[in-house]
Order: C-alpha cells, then structure tokens, then sequence
C-alpha cells in the first residue's frame, strides 16, 4: 500500500471540520448523492493513461462493476450517483514538484480552479455537490465529508474507502490493545478487515476492469447511514425478554428471513453503547472474506465524541473475531451458520432488562426487591430495615410480633414487607411501585445512531425513513399513508397508476415516494429531509 493510501484519523477530522466545498449534506443519507469528478493533470506528467470515460465507468456508471454498483448493492438500493458528472482531463498548470509543495487543500483547490478556469469546457462546481479530485501523476489520497481526493491509478476498494468518507463514514477499529497500522494511526484503527472503511487492512475481491474491489460495510455503519429497514433491526431487552435464541440473515443475502442487525444494550450511563451482531455472507462483494462469518462489535465513544464500531477480537496469535461474549451483564454464543439457507442462529442472554434507568437505583428493601428509586430513597430504605427491631411494639399488639409503635406502619414495599415506617415512607413506596415500570429497562430507550433530538421522532413515511420531525408530521405521515390509495385517480393518467387525483401532489419524502398529499404537505416533507442531519442527538 502506497503512504497516499491512507489518512489518520485526527487528519480526517481536520478535513471534516474544513467543510472545503458546499456544506455537504448529512445523514441519514437516501436518493441521489451527487459528486463532481475532476480529473486534473500537472504539466509535466506524460501521457494519460486514461480517458474520462473510464472514470465515467468507474465511478458513475452501473452494470460496470464500479463504485455505482457498489453503493447501490451496500445500501440495498438506498443511494445512488445519479446527477453525479465526471469531466477532464484539466491542466492545472503547475508541475508535479509545485503540486507536491502544496497542503492538502491547495492541491483540492488547484484542480478545482483549473476546471473553472479551462479555456475549453469549463466547468464549475454546481453548489451542494461533493467534489471528487482525481490526478496524474498520483499525489496524495484521503477523504473528508464532502469530498475526496484520489490519485488516478486508484482501485475502486480505495476510490469506495474515500468516497465513504465523502459521504460522512467514519473508520472502523478493533478492541486489539496491540493492533497499529501505521505510526500515525490510532489504536485499532483499520483493523476491520470485513469493512471497507479499514481499506488499508481489508479484504478485496479482484473485479474485471478496476483492480481491488471493496467489501462491504460492517451492520453499524449500514445503521448509521440509515439503510437498513426498521422491521430488520432488533434491539434486545427492548421488549423486556432477557433469554432468547435468534437469527440472522447475511447482510449481503437480505432476502433471506432473519435481522440484519441484532443490537444489544448493555450501559444504563450510555445508551449509545451497545454490541451489534451481524452476519456476512462469503459472496459478491463479500466473495474475498476467508469464510461464512457471525461477527460481534462495541459501538463506543472516542475522544473526539464521536461513537465507532471496534470488532471484538481474540487474544490469541490468530487474533479471529470473537465467537462468544460473556462481559457487562450479556452472554453471546454463535450456535452456528447454514450456508444453505444464508442465516445464523444465536443466543443471547442479557442483565440489562432488570438494571435501572440512569439516574435510579434498586431500592433493596429485600434481597430481592428491584425497584427503582433514587439514590436518597435506597439510602432511607436501609436506613428503616436497620431500625426495624426498634419501631416494633415488643409486647406484640393486634398483628402480632410485627406490630408497629405508634406513629408507624408497616412499610409495604413488596407482599409481606412489615417493616415499621413513617406513613409518609409507605406512601412513597406506593409511588415509587407505581412507577416502577417506567423506571427499568434502559434497553426501552436504546435506538440507535439515528436517534432524534428532543423533540424530534422519526417520520416513518416507509421502513427506511429515519428522518427526524416533529410529532405532529409523524401522525400528518401517518394519515397520508393510510389515505394513499383513495387519493389516485382510479383510471390513471400522465404518471400511471400513481396518478394522483386533483389537488394533490406526490410527496417525496424519499425518492419513488408516490404517496399522493397536499402541496403543502410535499413542501414540508423537502425541508424536514434538508434538517435530517442537524435533528440527530449525535453525530
């Protein structure tokens, strides 16, 4: 691997911040992501060795084994390159040696003025589009949120690892303590040879006309960018079950039966931290893996706050992903893979559905007794069974040996609890059992990367819409939906069968959305979609 190949990690996020072209648009991403490609030659270079229309074939068109299909299969059909346009090859008039003196933005900015600026088919970059630089000689490679830049001998693995980045992925890591790609890499980082955003160590399967091409990406990062649909992704413990065995289909056979991504909450204090179990098929893009694999991932916060998937791996000279977890309150066991039918069967055993919301403690009243209460509640708690003996009448009474002293009661915590209390006590347990319910299982509350702001739910106009709006958008969805088929015309029309009848519009919260609704309704829908990233509650 060339040194350009890869960029570190606090770099890219310097060219993150950087924003260098049209503020980029965030996740979760859908529809059409539109990028201009410019190839861009120094003076001194030599001979081409391509024509744009090879680029054209590698980065935009479909049925050629490029990164169109790539994406189009990875994201099950979510985006696509279409709008995206290729144009060169663009002199930039400096020499290979002034190129290289340059910073990484100048070199971004070279290419880009030369395509404004040509005396023959100029070209500038339309405002919201990401900017792709390809050049010859190869100078440099690396990514940030809105672009790329690429050296023009590059395979389409590498092309699918920058442009990743272009689109808002972030790197993967491993748990391995021990594992450092380069002297500038974090620890961990790379080390997710099934996930394209670990290019510098990853699998690749040769394709016919582009080198190396990608793997896929690993289930968090297929979340993250909003393509997997809802009814696919299980959050265990969030329906109050702490046993079960469960299966999964391969991420790169989603027609099969199962979920695609089974997310396992195991931290009240960060509900953002969690397992994921996923499964990867050796097939298609996948077809360079060693083998049919079940593979386990923590999704934590780093430094910069921003949360990464790090594989779990052994600690053995191997160093193979984990195929068991027993750690945080949650056992994992990978009872095995059918590679017939394209599925895996596991079981997981979790803690989490008996632990407290954050902020709440289990009261103890017995050994037992799993309410839960604030801190100061469980501290009085001890603090009555500790002088119970002393709030007992010792002559016995009416209920016996547990009769109170006046001015107490029995407490009444839990079925038989006659520990002698204030009145006030036994009224505050009756609340705090009341409201018992609400108060456990922070699984409940888990939902992953696109969780919304305050405020915010998701839409939902279909399985895979995650943008976040406001609760009074999610029911208007709702009820537009429910009506979708009374308001198109029954005979058709200039569009179909999806013809709507008069007075209404399609919607097109997402592309194909033919759900037909009131103007106004279609309007609201575009500007929730261009608010869809700055309503997430994390990045």
């Amino acid at each position: 691997m060339k040194r350009y190949y890869a960029i570190s990690v606090a770099m890219f996020f310097i060219f993150q911040s950087f924003l260098h072209s049209a503020q980029a648009e965030g996740r979760p991403f859908r529809g059409s992501v539109k990028w201009s490609v410019l190839l861009c030659h120094f003076t001194d270079g030599g001979a081409i060795p391509h024509d744009v229309n090879y680029y054209r074939d590698m980065f935009l068109n479909q049925g050629t084994g490029g990164l169109s299909d790539y994406w189009d299969d990875i994201s099950y059909g979510g985006v696509n390159l279409s709008g995206s346009e290729v144009r060169g090859w663009f002199n930039m008039n400096i020499t290979l040696a002034q190129g290289q003196a340059l910073d990484r933005w100048g070199r971004v900015d070279a290419c880009v003025n030369a395509a404004k600026n040509a005396s023959a088919g100029a070209y500038q970059v339309p405002t919201g589009n990401r900017v792709a630089v390809i050049t010859f000689p190869s100078i440099d490679m690396f990514g940030w949120n809105g672009g790329a830049f690429l050296p023009h001998d590059i395979d389409v693995g590498g092309m699918a690892h920058e442009v990743g980045h272009g689109i808002s992925l972030n790197h993967s890591f491993s748990d391995d303590p021990n594992y450092r790609n380069a002297d500038w890499a974090a620890i961990g980082e790379y080390d997710d040879p099934w996930d394209v955003m670990s290019w510098g160590n990853a699998f690749r399967v040769p394709t016919t006309n582009f080198g190396d091409g990608p793997v896929g990406l690993n289930v968090y990062h297929l979340d993250r960018m909003g393509w997997l649909p809802r009814s696919r992704i299980f959050t265990f413990g969030s329906d109050s079950v702490a046993s079960r065995t469960m299966s999964l289909a391969a991420l790169n056979h989603p027609e099969t039966p199962g979920y695609l991504l089974i997310r396992i909450p195991f931290d009240p204090s960060d509900l953002n931290r969690y397992y994921t179990i996923e499964f990867r098929k050796k097939s298609h893009w996948d077809g360079g893996i060693p083998n049919d694999i079940v593979m386990i991932h923590e999704i934590k916060k780093r430094e910069d706050g921003t949360y990464y998937s790090f594989l779990l791996r052994e600690r053995t000279s191997q160093r193979n992903p984990v195929q068991s977890v027993n750690a945080n309150g949650i056992t994992i066991s990978i009872n095995g893979i059918n590679a017939v039918t394209n599925q895996a069967t596991v079981t997981i055993t979790s803690q989490i559905t008996d632990r407290c919301l954050q902020g709440y403690v289990w009261r103890e009243a017995n050994s037992s007794d799993h309410v839960c209460v604030t801190g100061a509640v469980r501290t009085d708690t001890r603090n009555e069974n500790m002088l119970a003996d002393s709030r007992r009448s010792p002559t016995g009474g009416p209920y016996g040996p547990d009769t109170c002293k006046q001015g107490f009661v029995w407490r009444e915590a839990f079925s038989g609890d006659h520990v002698c209390v204030p009145s006030e006590s036994r009224s505050r347990a009756q609340l705090d059992n009341a409201a018992a319910a609400e108060r456990i299982n922070p699984a409940r509350h888990v939902y992953g990367p696109n969780t919304c702001k305050q405020g915010y739910v998701w839409r939902e106009a279909d399985e895979r819409d995650w943008v976040c709006v406001t609760p009074q958008v999610r029911e208007q969805t709702y009820q537009d939906n429910q009506q979708a088929d009374a308001r198109r015309s029954s005979t058709g029309g200039p569009y179909g069968p999806d013809t709507c009848i008069q007075g209404f519009v399609w919607r097109e919260a997402f592309p194909g959305d033919h759900v037909c609704v009131v103007g106004a309704t279609r309007t609201q829908a575009q500007q929730d979609n261009a608010q869809a990233n700055a309503r997430l509650a994390y990045q």
